[in-house]
């Protein structure tokens, strides 16, 4: 057994242990007082950006789109100047109680209010005075000639999508705001011109554009042109949301390889002939949207794509696919790395409408 040392060395060693305690007690301490005063701070921020009831400022307009989640509802807000951080409306939606959803429509939102005053309003829904008559619909898909066939006036559409001064906004080099327009649902308190309605769907493609960029990783990289030409030929192929990404990179890659993309719906925009079937003497137009004939994506975009088909040509699907053909569901497709699966492919659809038509007949 060791014994206690004595005299001034035991005197010395004690001070020093007591003094290396005292000092781990003090950090230990400190530490734990930085971390309470630390979750204190982000609590009165939580507290005051969420529970605690702003004062109304000046009203800010919005449209909150048909199927639009809670997390891209925050980030709307916060690209209005209604909250500091999306996080803040999640935290709302997260600790209401009501078992309400979040209602599509224009508003007008004050700012200054709490995330869990703005969640209630948009709960609510719009205000009546916005909503009652107006509401201008325009489906995914469309060309700016189709889109001009559902006013009053196509002939103000069409020249309102081909202003300078409206193209000027997108940094491009086109004749006019073909694939530009993001197709929606759109409220106005009045009937509105031609103009309005292309002003509105132009801001709104540039709106959810930048929005994708920042939630892209990389995608501030892509041509805007390009993007939007490959979007509009996604929105033409494919029917289902979860094939986009894909359709999306059997356009790359044939780019890649130049292939030539060999898709009627371009054929269809050349030659105006929409819901038709494509015959072998069309394939032979003189048109740089014949992508029979040329390699490459045509000049630019065939029709206005929405925000989904935007996504999957800014995030395409990594694959090897070089083909794809239409299933008998009509919504569905194969695709395919090589020419002998694809014919195989070809040869099922053919069997398949085959016996649909016999079960019909």
């Amino acid at each position: 057994m060791s014994e206690e040392p004595t005299g001034i060395d035991g005197i010395r060693k004690r001070y020093r242990f007591e003094r290396w305690l005292a000092t781990g007690v003090l950090f230990v301490v400190c530490t734990i007082l930085l971390g309470v005063v630390g979750v204190g701070l982000l609590g009165l921020v939580v507290y005051d950006h969420v529970l605690v009831d702003g004062v109304p400022g000046p009203k800010v307009a919005l449209t909150v789109p048909e199927g639009m989640t809670g997390r891209e509802v925050g980030d709307l807000l916060v690209e209005q100047g209604l909250l500091e951080h999306e996080g803040f409306f999640r935290l709302a939606m997260r600790i209401d109680k009501s078992g309400k959803g979040i209602k599509h429509g224009a508003y007008e939102l004050p700012q200054g209010l709490s995330a869990t005053q703005l969640l209630a309003r948009i709960q609510d829904g719009p205000a009546k005075h916005l909503i009652d008559d107006i509401k201008v619909t325009i489906p995914e898909g469309l060309s700016i000639a189709q889109m001009a066939d559902l006013f009053d006036n196509p002939t103000a559409f069409i020249e309102a999508a081909a202003d300078p001064e409206l193209i000027t906004k997108i940094g491009l080099d086109v004749a006019n705001l073909e694939g530009f327009l993001l197709p929606e649902t759109y409220f106005f308190n009045e009937k509105p011109t031609e103009r309005a309605v292309v002003e509105r769907m132009l801001q709104q493609y540039m709106d959810s554009y930048a929005q994708l960029l920042a939630e892209i990783p990389g995608a501030e990289a892509y041509d805007k042109l390009q993007v939007t030409t490959v979007a509009s030929l996604v929105e033409e192929e494919a029917k289902l949301d979860e094939e986009r990404a894909t359709v999306a990179s059997v356009v790359y890659n044939r780019m890649e390889m130049n292939m030539a993309l060999q898709m009627d719906s371009t054929l269809q925009f050349a030659l105006g002939k929409y819901g038709q079937r494509m015959l072998n003497e069309d394939k032979e137009v003189e048109s740089p949207y014949n992508t029979y004939k040329y390699p490459g994506l045509p000049p630019g975009p065939i029709s206005s794509p929405g925000v989904a088909s935007l996504r999957a040509a800014l995030q395409p699907e990594q694959s090897k696919y070089i083909y794809f053909v239409s299933n008998a569901d009509g919504k569905s497709h194969t695709f395919t790395t090589n020419l002998r699966d694809h014919e195989r492919a070809v040869a099922k659809y053919r069997r398949e409408i085959a016996e649909q038509r016999r079960l019909l007949d």
